[in-house]
């Protein structure tokens, strides 16, 4: 199994908004597919963790009926701003 290393890191700033962490599947030939990883980013930002990690399958097809297997791994680094 071939693990594919980050191509960048994305940082986001979030004062107050609604929330969709949508990442896209990385297989050019992926069709309708992507990993929703907003679940488990919510969840760690309500528990205050600092720093949350997990996975995501992807949900799209290869064509034929042919589901994409792709998984994305993902690590995350979250800070807080005290307020007084």
């Amino acid at each position: 199994m071939a693990v594919m290393q980050p191509k960048y890191i994305r940082r986001i700033v979030v004062p107050s908004a609604p929330a969709l962490f949508l990442v896209p599947c990385g297989d050019s030939n992926c069709t309708d597919g992507g990993h929703d990883v907003t679940g488990a980013v919510i969840q760690a930002l309500r528990l205050h963790r600092s720093r949350f990690s997990g996975e995501e399958g992807c949900r799209g097809s290869l064509g034929s009926g042919t589901a994409c297997n792709r998984v994305l791994h993902f690590d995350a680094v979250a800070e807080y701003k005290v307020t007084i």
